[in-house]
């Protein structure tokens, strides 16, 4: 973690090697971009991670949300021994996924919350106090750095582009406002029992209007 520290301190994100340092499967920065909108992952890693954030971008909830919400971390050993009430309908499609443990992390900047790390396991257990400390180092990290040099954000495409292309798309078709588009864009996911991704190429090539 050492390691992962000081590559943040030079302005590089080593998620790959963060997530190792945790016991993750795999990680995600996300950013809020807008105060009320459910944070969207910059840079990922981990073969289930872009999935585990598109689902909880479809039903606009998740730890990844709450974290950022409340300014709190969201921790999930064991989804399946989630009680009943939190995030209706999500915990089930995350599971379904083959991810069995979630933990987010916010990233605090003075009074505010801008995002959240998010990170997730395929077996269930908790994180070890070791773990859980290096994760909000991490996150205070990620926050300094965003501060110095927010161009390191988005050096590579992000990952949800297509769904916010397709949202403009949408919006002119419609005459919507971007939040309205968005939250089309969702529900026709929903709908149709597709990823946030998937039901953008549809739109984008028309098949959705």
């Amino acid at each position: 973690m050492a390691d992962c520290l000081a590559q943040i301190t030079a302005d590089v994100l080593p998620l790959e090697q963060c997530a190792r340092a945790l016991g993750l499967d795999g990680l995600a920065l996300l950013l809020s971009h807008t105060e009320g909108m459910v944070p969207e992952p910059v840079q990922i890693h981990g073969r289930l991670t872009g999935l585990l954030e598109d689902v909880q971008l479809v039903h606009g909830q998740g730890p990844s949300d709450d974290a950022v919400r409340y300014g709190r971390r969201v921790l999930v050993p064991d989804l399946a021994a989630l009680p009943p009430g939190p995030w209706p309908g999500l915990v089930t499609s995350i599971q379904q996924l083959g991810v069995s443990a979630v933990f987010a992390f916010p990233l605090l900047q003075g009074g505010m919350t801008i995002g959240a790390l998010t990170g997730h396991r395929v077996t269930a257990g908790p994180m070890s106090r070791r773990q859980l400390t290096d994760a909000r180092a991490l996150a205070e990290g990620a926050v300094r750095a965003t501060s110095r040099q927010p161009h390191w954000l988005t050096e590579s495409p992000l990952p949800f582009a297509a769904a916010h292309q397709a949202a403009g798309a949408l919006a002119q078709r419609h005459g919507l406002s971007p939040d309205h588009a968005w939250l089309l864009l969702r529900s026709q996911a929903l709908a149709h029992d597709q990823t946030l991704l998937e039901t953008a190429h549809a739109v984008l090539r028309s098949r959705f209007t």
